[in-house]
């Protein structure tokens, strides 16, 4: 069974696949799409899965006829989901790694937020004295939007830290760690009592461009807004006039429409804002390659695959 991986980690999966007993002689690793070009069409023709980044999947996949499974390393499956993109495999991706991870990112900026680090450090580099009374988390209320794998790991940290916890999802139902779930229909009720808004949502019809002046609108003035799902729910201008007016205190992102951030980008002079490069959770090839090599033993048996994607949901 001839395999694919196309990672910029690719020679750390070959050394894992080997440490862990597996035959990769009739795999090919590459760590751009480039070498792959350079394979004959008939060793093409004879790849039948694929462990790969996505932005680099989506240029290979129209040179593997006979693709049956692709393995994304990544949560975020995007680029593989436009409407002219193949869609004849299954495919797979990464779920269960990234709450605590996530959770970290969170957690760090909202404690951040609330103890004015920032404004503490820019005090003192000033050689300035700064007294003032800073927030806790206890007892304050957190909404996460997207109530999966990640957000309900996130639940979880944030209850066990004496937050109330707020959840919505397409379908409302009992989420553990959670004490309030809703619909994106009932955010007219529940935003106005949220202190901190962190989006974990996939990019969906129905979630693209739903953080605008309205949402935005419907916050309390003290909270935070964070959006470490996708880029597309959120409409920047937006975003940056309720920031630059007040209308919000303050926003975290780390992902955005456009990546890297263009350079003219309003984000870079917008006031309490803190931009980090998508880098909230990032993948690491030990822990995806125990994903990886547990499909790959399914897909070799003809079992069901776990983490399958569905191409309409988009999730």
């Amino acid at each position: 069974m001839t395999g694919l991986i196309l990672s910029k980690a690719a020679n750390i999966y070959l050394k894992l696949s080997e440490a862990h007993g597996l035959d990769a002689s009739t795999w090919h690793a590459f760590a751009q799409v480039e070498a792959l070009r350079e394979l004959s069409i008939e060793k093409r023709q004879q790849i039948t899965w694929m462990l790969a980044e996505p932005n680099l999947a989506t240029d290979a996949i129209a040179m593997l006829p006979n693709l049956k499974w692709l393995q994304s390393t990544w949560a975020g499956i995007d680029r593989l989901l436009g409407a002219g993109s193949p869609k004849h495999f299954t495919l797979t991706n990464i779920k269960g790694l990234f709450a605590p991870l996530m959770s970290e990112y969170a957690l760090s900026h909202i404690l951040a937020h609330e103890r004015q680090l920032l404004t503490h450090h820019d005090a003192f580099t000033r050689r300035t004295w700064h007294e003032h009374t800073t927030g806790v988390i206890r007892g304050k209320t957190v909404m996460l939007l997207g109530m999966g794998s990640i957000g309900g790991g996130m639940a979880h940290i944030f209850k066990a830290l004496g937050l109330h916890v707020i959840g919505i999802m397409h379908t409302p139902r009992p989420v553990p760690g959670v004490d309030e779930v809703g619909a994106l229909k009932d955010l007219a009720i529940l935003l106005p009592r949220a202190d901190y808004v962190i989006n974990v949502l996939p990019n969906t019809p129905d979630t693209q461009d739903i953080f605008d002046a309205a949402f935005f609108a419907q916050m309390p003035t003290h909270a935070l807004f964070m959006n470490v799902g996708r880029g597309q729910s959120v409409i920047e201008a937006d975003l940056a006039e309720a920031l630059q007016t007040g209308v919000i205190a303050a926003a975290v992102l780390d992902v955005y429409r456009n990546e890297p951030l263009p350079i003219d980008h309003v984000f870079w002079d917008t006031p309490h804002l803190t931009l980090t490069s998508h880098t909230a959770a990032p993948s690491f090839p030990e822990e995806v390659f125990e994903i990886f090599k547990d499909n790959l033993e399914r897909f070799s048996t003809g079992q069901a695959l776990c983490h399958v994607v569905d191409f309409n949901k988009g999730y």
